[in-house]
């Protein structure tokens, strides 16, 4: 089988994660979430603190930070660092073999050297917050801010670099929508697809 990465992007609670784990099983496939990578990072010798800088958080605009922040210069070249630590952790993931590999613009990363498949996964903001509220206590509308500010993160951090465009269509190779389409059958087309494309 040819070589070839899942690159998952999610909105928050969307059930992006609980698809990479299903596919992982399916495939046979390693599987890294941000803890995994963090674990291979300090098996790497990358500090922890590096790779935690850059964990899908909204980078402020770096002209702002230079008039506002002192330590700005220091906090854009750490930022570099922190991409590059990015870049060489995924790297040697793909290098072991097939993998999928959640969130952390991992699609834009890997895209120039590996054979990326970049998927995303949303779902209506109503099924996200319902889903939210089984493992926390708080009302709908805290809820729904918070579901919203997680996104709005992630978009911000995706979007950094300014070569893509999170949660849109056009940037990735498939979309689901878990409220419309159930989990099992979105790994199934997952699935589906990866034999026909790189199966022997």
């Amino acid at each position: 089988m040819k070589n070839y990465v899942i690159c998952l992007g999610r909105q928050f609670c969307s059930g992006g994660k609980e698809i990479g784990k299903m596919l992982s099983e399916r495939l046979g496939i390693d599987f890294y979430d941000a803890q995994l990578l963090r674990q291979r990072a300090k098996e790497m010798g990358i500090e922890d603190s590096i790779f935690d800088m850059f964990d899908e958080k909204p980078s402020r605009s770096f002209l702002f930070s230079v008039v506002m922040d002192p330590y700005a210069i220091d906090s854009a070249v750490d930022e570099g660092k922190v991409v590059e630590a990015q870049r060489k952790v995924m790297s040697q993931a793909a290098e072991k073999g097939p993998c999928i590999i959640v969130g952390r613009r991992a699609d834009k990363i890997l895209e120039k050297n590996y054979n990326v498949v970049s998927i995303f996964i949303g779902a209506d903001i109503e099924h996200r917050v319902k889903r939210y509220l089984e493992r926390e206590s708080m009302s709908e509308k805290a809820a729904r801010r918070f579901i919203e500010r997680k996104d709005r993160e992630r978009a911000s951090y995706y979007n950094y670099l300014g070569d893509g465009n999170w949660s849109k269509a056009d940037n990735y190779m498939m979309c689901f929508n878990t409220s419309k389409l159930g989990k099992e059958k979105i790994v199934d087309m997952i699935v589906n697809y990866i034999n026909e494309e790189f199966g022997d």
